[in-house]
C-alpha cells in the first residue's frame, strides 16, 4: 500500500522539511525527494548538511537536485504588463565573478548560508556525487521543457480558467469564483498579456488581515500556479507512485487529470486517519520534528527499529482500510478467535487501551509487555504503542 512516495513540496507550497521526509520514511518503503535551492537551504538550517548526507546515503532514499528555479517574469509596456514563462539559474554574483559550473554555484550558496568555506566544499562535493542534477528547462522531464508547455496550458482559456478558480479558491484570503469570471490571455512577440476582472483588492485586504499577514496575492503568482501545476504534473507522470505536493496546485493538476494524485490523497487521508484513531491527542511525527521537540537523529533511530511496522504496512491490502486492517491485526491471533464474546471484549479493550488509553477498560493498568503476552508474537500496536507514541508525546 505504501511503497513509494516522491516529495516536491508541502502542503502549503513550502519547501519540504525534515518532518516531512521522516513521515514519509516511516510508511514508505521507497522516498525519493525533489530538492529544490529552498528545500536545500530548509533543509541545512533544520538538521544540518551532516545530517543531510547521513540521509541521502539511506538506501530507502533516493533524490534529484535542481538547481533552477521556475518564475513568471512581469514587465511593462506603456500602462500594461506581460508575462513570461522563464526558469532560470544564479549565475554568478559581484562578490564572486561569474560562477560557471553546479559544483561552484551549490559552493557559494551553501557558504552564503554561514556554512564554513571548507565544510561547504567538502559537502558540495559529497552532496553532488550523492545526487544528480535535473533541469526543468530540459527534456528529461517533459519534451521540449516545462515552461513551454506551460505557456500552452494558459493559452488554453477553458482550462486556465478552471484552473484560476480553483487557485483562488484555495489560496488563503481568497474566494469561489463564479460563472462570471473574465480571463483572458493574449499572446504577443512581448509576452503574455492578461485580462481579468479577479478581485484582487478584496483578496489582499483579507491576506493584510490575516495573523501572520500574507504577501498580496498578484496575476504573476496567479500566472505562477499554473506553471508549478505543469512542473508537478510532469514529475507526477515521470516517477509514478504517491506524489506530495502544494495543495494549490494539486487542486489544479486535478482540473484535467483527477485520477492521477487519488491514490496519494487516499493514502495521505489513510496516514491520517491512521494517526488520530491509535495516537489519538498526540501530536505527528512531522510537527514533533519540525518543532524541534524531537531531533532528527532521535527520528532515524526510531526507524531503524521500524523493519517490522514497515514490512507489516508493506502488506497492507490497498483496497482495504488502513485502521480496519490494524484493528483486525491487532486482535485476530489464533486463540483469541475463539474466546467467547464476554472475553474477547475484554482482550480487544486491552489491545484498544494499548492504542487509546481513555478507550480501553484497563486504562492505566495494562503495558506493551502484557499485550504482548496476550497476543503471541508481534503485531503492528507493539510499534505503535511501545515506539512511536512515546515518540511523539514526548516520553
Amino acid at each position: 500500500m505504501f511503497e513509494h512516495i516522491v516529495l516536491r513540496r508541502a502542503e502549503g507550497g513550502l519547501p519540504i522539511s525534515a518532518g516531512q521526509i521522516a513521515e514519509a520514511l516511516l510508511y514508505y518503503q521507497k522516498v525519493h525527494l525533489f530538492i529544490d535551492r529552498g528545500t536545500l537551504f530548509n533543509l541545512i538550517q533544520q538538521i544540518g548538511i551532516g545530517r543531510i548526507l547521513t540521509l541521502l546515503r539511506r538506501t530507502e532514499v533516493s533524490a534529484v537536485y535542481c538547481e533552477e528555479t521556475l518564475a513568471t517574469q512581469t514587465r511593462s509596456a506603456g500602462v500594461s504588463q506581460f508575462h513570461n514563462y522563464i526558469a532560470f539559474t544564479l549565475a554568478g554574483h559581484e562578490d564572486v565573478g561569474q560562477l560557471k559550473t553546479p559544483l561552484e554555484r551549490l559552493q557559494y550558496e551553501i557558504k552564503r548560508q554561514g556554512i564554513l568555506k571548507t565544510e561547504a566544499k567538502r559537502f558540495s562535493k559529497a552532496f553532488l556525487d550523492l545526487v544528480p542534477i535535473r533541469k526543468f528547462s530540459g527534456n528529461h522531464f517533459l519534451q521540449g521543457g516545462i515552461t513551454d508547455a506551460a505557456k500552452r496550458d494558459l493559452l488554453d482559456i477553458e482550462y486556465a480558467g478552471q484552473a484560476i478558480r480553483k487557485a483562488i479558491a484555495v489560496t488563503p484570503g481568497g474566494y469561489v469564483v463564479g460563472d462570471d469570471l473574465k480571463f483572458e490571455v493574449i499572446s504577443s512577440e512581448l509576452g503574455l498579456f492578461v485580462f481579468t476582472n479577479i478581485d484582487l483588492d478584496s483578496i489582499n485586504r483579507r491576506r493584510a488581515q490575516a495573523i501572520p499577514s500574507v504577501e498580496p496575492l498578484t496575476i504573476a503568482y496567479l500566472l505562477g500556479n499554473i506553471l508549478d501545476a505543469r512542473a508537478d504534473l510532469a514529475l507526477a507522470s515521470f516517477y509514478g507512485g504517491d506524489f506530495v505536493t502544494s495543495a494549490v496546485t494539486s487542486s489544479i493538476i486535478q482540473v484535467r487529470h483527477t485520477e492521477l494524485l487519488r491514490r496519494s490523497k487516499l493514502n495521505v487521508d489513510s496516514r491520517q486517519q491512521f494517526t488520530e484513531v491509535v495516537l489519538p491527542d498526540s501530536r505527528s511525527l512531522a510537527e514533533v520534528i519540525d518543532s524541534g521537540e524531537r531531533s532528527f537523529d532521535d527520528f532515524l533511530s526510531l526507524l531503524d527499529r521500524a523493519a517490522r511496522f514497515k514490512d507489516w504496512l508493506k502488506a497492507v491490502n490497498p483496497d482495504e482500510d488502513l485502521i480496519r486492517t490494524y484493528m483486525r491485526d491487532v486482535s485476530s491471533e489464533g486463540w483469541i478467535q475463539r474466546l467467547p464474546a464476554k472475553s474477547l471484549r475484554y482482550v480487544f479493550s486491552l489491545a484498544l487501551d494499548a492504542t487509546n488509553p481513555v478507550a480501553g477498560l484497563a486504562a492505566g493498568f495494562v503495558d506493551n509487555f502484557v499485550v504482548e503476552k496476550l497476543f503471541s508474537g508481534w503485531r503492528p500496536n507493539h510499534f505503535v504503542t511501545g515506539k512511536l507514541s512515546p515518540f511523539v508525546q514526548g516520553h
